[in-house]
């Protein structure tokens, strides 16, 4: 008899012990369940318009003679004057770069049979004027000293960080005004908790750039930099639940 007692007593214990053990981690399982919300996802541009401080401009020589090496002396020294009257407006040489350089053999296609004419050297330089005051006097001079070729003037920002970060602010209050609106023509009235915010990228539109005919540089034609438009793209999540 009390060996019975003893046998029944271990087993309503261990009973008890394993309802005990598994019902806690039971219990954590349930608290671990998240509360269900409403969640709004919306998407927000911002665009701010700014006006450059830097162009770029590319000058350069283009020489045709009957032999290379005339074509190539003829063109160094047209460029050297070039390069000087550059300098001469205030450029520093880290701002002028050797953009291309070449020497083609040029042919004359007009009859039947193609004719050697003679040979183009090209030379081109890469400007970088940080005063865009200055622009239209480094046009002057180097057409002025013998350039040939005036092309690809654009402007641009040289840090545009600050702009960006006002487009990416307007954009951010644009996609929460969307998310506010959506609850409100969905009948929610609830307080509403960011979730996720991410950032979409950069557009960047720039004045368009021009090629300009050596007519036009030459006579001094007003030029109008226009200004640069930064878009940001966001997209971001508001819930009911926190």
């Amino acid at each position: 008899m009390k060996k019975f007692l003893i046998i029944a007593m271990a087993l309503v214990m261990g009973f008890l012990a394993v309802t005990m053990i598994g019902g806690v981690p039971a219990q954590a399982e349930t608290d671990e369940v998240p509360k269900k919300g409403i969640s709004f996802l919306a998407n927000g541009t911002g665009k701010v318009s700014i006006d450059p401080d830097i162009a770029y401009l590319t000058v350069g020589v283009t020489v045709e003679r009957d032999k290379a090496a005339d074509a190539m002396a003829d063109n160094n020294e047209l460029m050297a004057a070039v390069l000087e009257a550059i300098k001469a407006t205030g450029l520093a040489e880290e701002d002028i770069k050797t953009s291309r350089l070449n020497l083609e053999v040029v042919y004359d296609y007009s009859g039947s049979n193609r004719v050697l004419k003679g040979y183009a050297a090209r030379n081109s330089l890469a400007l970088t004027i940080r005063d865009l005051e200055k622009i239209a006097d480094v046009i002057d001079a180097t057409v002025e000293a013998g350039a040939t070729d005036i092309s690809s003037l654009y402007f641009d920002k040289e840090n545009r960080d600050e702009a960006y970060d006002q487009a990416l602010a307007l954009a951010v209050e644009r996609a929460t005004t969307k998310v506010n609106v959506l609850a409100k023509a969905a009948g929610v009235d609830a307080e509403l908790f960011p979730r996720t915010i991410s950032e979409g990228g950069v557009q960047i539109y720039y004045p368009a750039a021009r090629d300009m005919a050596m007519e036009e540089a030459a006579a001094g034609v007003p030029i109008v930099p226009g200004q640069i438009e930064i878009t940001a793209n966001v997209s971001v999540e508001f819930s009911t639940v926190e």
